[in-house]
Formats: C-alpha cells, structure tokens, sequence
C-alpha cells in the first residue's frame, strides 16, 4: 500500500475516486494475510482506518508491514536522453540559485502554491529559478495554463513534463534546493534522492517527510 490519500482526501481526485479506491481496500483487506506499507506513516494510518472501519475479515485482521523504498536510480535500467531545448534550462541554473520540485502535476504537490511563492519572490526581486519535473496528472488544467503562459516561463520558470531518468540526475547535480511542497504524501521518494546527491532539502512539515529525512531537511509549515 502506497498510501490512502483517495480515501483521506477524496478532493484531490477525480470524481468517485475515493469511493473506488475504498470499495478495492475493503476486499483486500477481506482477504489479506499481510500488509506492506511504504513507510511507517502510512502503516499507521492503515491501522487506524481498519479500527474504525467494519471490515469483515475472511480469516483474521491481516498484520501490517512497512518497509522504505530504494533510490538507487543508476542500477534501475534508468531511461536517458534530454528534454527539447534542455540548454535553455542548464543555462538559467548555472546563473542563479535553482529550486526543484519532482513529481506528478497534480492538487496535492503544492505546485501552485510554490508557483505563488516564487511570484512574490521574483517581484521583490530575488533572482531565482523553479524547475518543476513531472508529467500532467489531474485537475491541474488551470495550473498548466498558468504555468505556460507565466512571463517567467522558459527564463525562470521551467516544467519538464518528459524527463528521463538521467535528465532528473542531471538537475539533482545541478540544482541549489529540492523543494517539496505536497501535502500529502506516501513516503517522499524525490528527498533519498536528493539526499542521495548532497542536495539540500526544504520540505513541508509533515509527519511522513520527518520520518523519511529527519534532521537531514529544513521544514516549512502553511
């Protein structure tokens, strides 16, 4: 179990989502013996949600696992080759202090509100590059068009929605900061790359990211 964010926060997914994902949670439980979780985080609130929760048990209540995901990129078969004017991207970053996000454009990842932050920064300004990597996820139709059609778009602001694996190692070498914004989250795998590669860490305070990194990450809250 990766997490039970459609469940939590059926606002962040499609329509039915949450009810879906519930329906298919309940009959595994049903008939699990054992369940893995990706963090202890999760396997918490798993437990929590199956004492609440009247699930009929074809043969006991299934114990419950966690274990932390790997992030060795270079011995996964990683994908290569470079985004389309990838230069423009290398070129902003060697001039000015680059913040990167990784993963999926979607509600949760704070993508927005990131973009909010930088607004104001730029404004006062601070010189200073937000590089978002992640492909389109959902209900984010107006935070594209706002990222697309931003004055700062391809000169300060870039989103790489087709990265391979050695691109992504490539902006984890380069860049100042990784910025992880969600607000929800399973386990946080952008922040053991990070680690990983020396980059330092400003994340949102939440109990899954302190779990992961620790005192190895700066927090932020609101």
């Amino acid at each position: 179990v990766y997490d039970l964010l459609p469940l939590l926060r059926p606002d962040w997914w499609p329509s039915g989502m949450g009810s879906r994902f519930e329906v298919w949670l309940r009959r595994l439980l049903g008939v699990a013996h054992t369940v893995c979780c990706i963090s202890q985080a999760v396997a918490a609130e798993l437990e929590a949600w199956m004492d609440g929760a009247a699930i009929a048990f074809q043969y006991r209540r299934p114990e419950v696992s966690w274990f932390h995901l790997g992030a060795d990129l270079e011995r996964s078969a990683p994908s290569v080759g470079w985004p389309v004017a990838y230069g423009k991207v290398t070129a902003a970053v060697a001039l000015s202090p680059t913040f990167l996000m990784v993963g999926t454009l979607e509600p949760r990842k704070g993508h927005a509100q990131a973009l909010k932050a930088f607004d104001t920064l730029w404004a006062d300004g601070h010189a200073l590059n937000l590089v978002m990597v992640g492909k389109s996820g959902w209900l984010v139709n107006d935070l594209i068009e706002r990222i697309r059609s931003h004055p700062e778009y391809g000169g300060r602001l870039f989103w790489l929605d087709g990265a391979s694996d050695e691109c992504l190692e490539d902006l984890y070498r380069r860049a100042t900061c990784l910025l992880a914004a969600s607000e929800g989250e399973g386990f946080g795998l952008p922040l053991i790359e990070s680690a990983r590669r020396g980059l330092p860490i400003l994340a949102r305070d939440l109990p899954v990211f302190r779990e992961v990194a620790a005192d190895a990450a700066y927090y932020f809250k609101g």
